[in-house]
């Protein structure tokens, strides 16, 4: 069956470079036993990775049940992080990419700082209307299940750059 990819994602989409993803979320309320298929899986990993895509996750605090996520994604973790804006530029300078080249996975208020700076800023369901209201596109999974449901939409812009698949 053919399938239409939104133009405005494939555009937006197309050239991304890093997901950077608030993974405050991750574990919370049982998130962190989801199955394996909402989350970003070893396919979604692969595909992201031949097509020149880094992922690397963020949080406020310091969680080992986050850590332990991440590290079961297989998705580099910066915990302890105060300042979001100081953190994005340091990311985007140690990464050598510009604000085109970046998405982000969002969900607190204190996101702001980084969601009007990138080029795509998808927001989880429990995020405040303020983030929502900023944001470019709304996910309807939480937690990991975000992330695998951004990363495959990268995927398909990239591997289907007119928009239409398989």
């Amino acid at each position: 069956m053919f399938q239409k990819l939104r133009a405005d994602l494939v555009s937006k989409l197309a050239g991304i470079k890093l997901l950077l993803v608030n993974a405050g979320g991750w574990g919370v309320n049982g998130d962190v036993s989801l199955p394996r298929d909402l989350g970003i899986n070893g396919n979604h990993k692969g595909a992201l990775f031949e097509n020149g895509v880094n992922c690397i996750a963020y949080c406020e605090g310091v969680s080992q049940e986050i850590s332990s996520v991440a590290e079961s994604l297989s998705v580099e973790l910066h915990q302890g992080i105060s300042n979001k804006s100081n953190f994005y530029s340091k990311i985007k300078s140690e990464c050598c990419l510009s604000d085109f080249e970046i998405v982000l996975i969002c969900r607190d208020s204190s996101d702001l700082c980084i969601v009007d700076k990138v080029n795509f800023s998808a927001v989880t369901p429990e995020a405040p209307l303020e983030v929502k209201s900023h944001s470019y596109f709304a996910t309807y999974e939480a937690g990991v299940g975000a992330l695998g449901e951004i990363a495959s939409l990268i995927i398909k812009a990239k591997t289907y750059p007119s928009g239409w698949s398989e």
